[in-house]
């Protein structure tokens, strides 16, 4: 079965920014200088690396200076994409990138936007707060981080009205979700992005919330069967790219390589996509 065509452009690295530990800020630029398609808050590009893999990473912002930005963190423990990216791609490198694609997409005329991100997850998050800032929207944002020097972005968040830095070392505890959520205005949009714990304790703390209101991002194949329902649908990716899923409401997935298995456990919607 052959994986599904995308548009690519071909483009050259420009430019690489440190941002955080082991965190750098990637700059694409099309090598023929072609207008190259904008793209939303929640979108992603898909990497063609070197090595073989194809890997989605999150843009920072539209593309509407044709341009595309990436935030990526080295993960030592990963399949290989950050870490190429990282030690062997130098800026003047030519390569294949995926037209964005958004399967997080930022509702922005909701009255009040709560922003929540863990990590890396804050590279969607944060072309969202940009984009509510400038439409001089409602919102709040919340990022998580283990170590301060984990923090991205710090100088300009914290400049941000609404924006809280929570670090896990210095706290001596995890971000309070549920405290979050509880005290979120009626009908708010919530968004996240981070890591599976994360995302499974910002899932049950919503469960009870307008499915169409809940939005969250899952990095990796999450390796969790669904406790009940039955199979809503079934997509392969031969070369096993799949990164996370865009999950509203009551929803787990069980990942095998190659294949991705969605369990649909009520009304909810679910797309497979990639993250990183």
């Amino acid at each position: 079965m052959e994986a599904v065509p995308t548009k690519t452009i071909t483009m050259r690295l420009t430019g690489i920014q440190y941002l955080a530990h082991e965190t750098n800020l990637y700059e694409f630029e099309p090598i023929a200088g072609e207008a190259i398609p904008p793209a939303g808050p929640g979108a992603h590009i898909d990497i063609h690396l070197p090595n073989g893999m194809i890997r989605p990473y999150s843009l920072v912002h539209s593309g509407k200076d044709n341009r595309y930005t990436i935030g990526v963190k080295r993960d030592a423990a990963g399949r290989g994409g950050s870490a190429c990216l990282h030690d062997k791609i130098k800026v003047g490198s030519v390569l294949t990138v995926g037209v964005p694609r958004n399967n997080f997409p930022l509702v922005e005329t909701a009255d009040h936007t709560v922003l929540i991100a863990g990590g890396i997850g804050i590279t969607p998050i944060w072309y969202m707060a940009e984009r509510l800032k400038e439409l001089g929207r409602s919102f709040e944002l919340h990022y998580a981080c283990r170590d301060r020097r984990d923090v991205a972005f710090l100088k300009s968040i914290e400049k941000l009205s609404g924006a809280r830095i929570h670090i896990d070392a210095e706290a001596g505890s995890f971000l309070d979700l549920g405290a979050i959520i509880d005290h979120a205005p009626a009908d708010s949009h919530l968004y996240c992005c981070g890591p599976a714990p994360m995302l499974d304790v910002f899932e049950a703390n919503t469960r009870d919330l307008d499915p169409g209101h809940v939005h969250l991002e899952r990095f990796a194949p999450v390796e969790e069967v669904s406790r009940g329902g039955a199979l809503s649908s079934c997509s392969r990716n031969p070369v096993g790219n799949f990164r996370f899923l865009r999950v509203n409401r009551s929803l787990r997935s069980c990942a095998m390589p190659g294949w991705m298995w969605i369990f649909r456990a009520s009304k909810a919607s679910a797309v497979l996509a990639k993250c990183r």
